[in-house]
């Protein structure tokens, strides 16, 4: 019998711990509700400061690396995840699309 309790025991953890995948980041769709629309403090106060800047004129490309997850894809961590920003009507720059990779 504790033979038993302790093979169901051990098969409990391993069911668990085997569904927690590799998991992490954040969801592409609640990323893109976190940043779409918002400047550049804002996205840095809820996401993070990115890994790579591109700076032009008008646009403004930050990168992401391992940021986010596709939950409609066994939830593979994307590459890269790239936020494009451009000037609004009062000069600041928002996000205006993201793009997952």
């Amino acid at each position: 019998m504790k033979a038993f309790m302790v093979a169901a025991v051990c098969g409990m953890v391993l069911a668990l711990t085997s569904c927690s995948g590799q998991v992490g980041g954040t969801a592409r769709g609640l990323f893109i509700g976190y940043v779409t629309d918002k400047t550049e403090e804002e996205v840095i106060a809820k996401v993070g400061k990115p890994e790579s800047v591109d700076t032009k004129p008008n646009t403004l490309r930050w990168t992401y690396k391992k940021k986010t997850f596709d939950p409609d894809n066994q939830s593979l961590i994307d590459e890269e995840t790239i936020l494009i920003f451009q000037k609004d009507a009062g000069g600041k720059f928002k996000v205006v699309q993201v793009i997952f990779g």
